[in-house]
């Protein structure tokens, strides 16, 4: 007998992934497993969506706070390093943009590290796309880009945090962000980024994420890549 972290349903037979969100199931313990026998007779219970609802709204309050924070970082690189281009009201625009598109797609939880990803990459577009049509001045891939995957990191902590048990549903969006890290430092290597520093730290602090993910929930993790890649 095994159980979805995710949505709480307890399956009578033993499944690697659950039949209702595809997250990796885990195993319950013999006393679990007699609890639910029990349940099974008196009929089954349904989960909690109050409580999921509740931990969305909160998860969207403090991406709204992180939203606000980014821009005002942005501002300060703006007045302190290019002042005569004022790129930081476009980041904040497609900041704003990524909150609302966000607003409007999620109407569950299920799924949500699939469209947080998809807003990232969006968000990383649209900067790179005002920046070329404005004027190709460079801010997009050396400031903006490495701070959209740098709030995509502290995102998926939050998210990770929150849904602990269900945390190696996030390790494609972190591996998303680590191809977008490399893609930054490559793209520094080849004349298209005019300063490492954010892009080094945009691979070093994603790395060290996936690393340790790997390292310290191997088993979950490695179910969840086959999963996902049929691997």
């Amino acid at each position: 007998m095994v159980r979805c972290p995710k949505c709480k349903v307890v399956l009578s037979r033993d499944r690697e992934v659950c039949p209702l969100c595809s997250c990796v199931t885990e195993e319950m313990n013999k006393d679990e497993q007699e609890r639910m026998a029990e349940l099974f007779d008196e009929g089954a219970p349904y989960p909690d969506l109050m409580k999921k609802h509740k931990a969305l709204r909160f998860v969207l309050k403090l991406l709204f706070f992180l939203f606000v924070l980014a821009e005002i970082i942005m501002i300060l690189i703006n007045v302190k390093v290019t002042p005569d281009v004022a790129w930081s009201a476009i980041t904040g625009a497609s900041l704003l943009y990524g909150y609302v598109s966000l607003l409007y797609w999620i109407k569950t939880d299920a799924g949500f590290a699939a469209k947080v990803g998809q807003q990232l990459l969006l968000t990383s577009i649209l900067l790179y796309l005002i920046d070329y049509y404005s004027g190709n001045w460079g801010w997009a891939l050396t400031y903006a880009i490495p701070g959209v995957i740098l709030f995509g990191d502290v995102a998926v902590s939050i998210l990770i945090a929150l849904h602990r048990k269900s945390w190696y549903t996030y390790l494609l969006l972190l591996l998303m962000l680590g191809v977008m890290s490399l893609a930054e430092l490559g793209l520094y290597f080849a004349g298209k980024v005019g300063n490492v520093i954010m892009p080094l730290i945009c691979v070093i602090v994603t790395g060290l994420y996936i690393l340790g993910l790997l390292l310290f929930g191997s088993n979950a993790a490695l179910r969840e890549l086959k999963r996902r890649f049929h691997i």
